[in-house]
């Protein structure tokens, strides 16, 4: 498969198949594809503490 046939069907997983994949996949190709500081930093990014603090607020802190 091409990335973008792969992008393309990561794109229309459901919601919680996209979760799956994030949890399941990208931890096993995350020590060979991300070896980079410019890497890092962009996912870093992704996860950062405004997008952490709004995800608690929209679900409670998990009460």
């Amino acid at each position: 498969m091409t990335f973008e046939e792969i992008k393309s069907a990561v794109m229309s997983l459901s919601e919680s198949d996209q979760r799956r994949f994030i949890v399941e996949v990208l931890p096993k190709i995350w020590p060979q594809a991300c070896v980079d500081d410019a890497c890092v930093e962009e996912v870093r990014g992704l996860v950062d503490e405004s997008t952490v603090q709004e995800y608690r607020k929209q679900h409670l802190d998990h009460i």
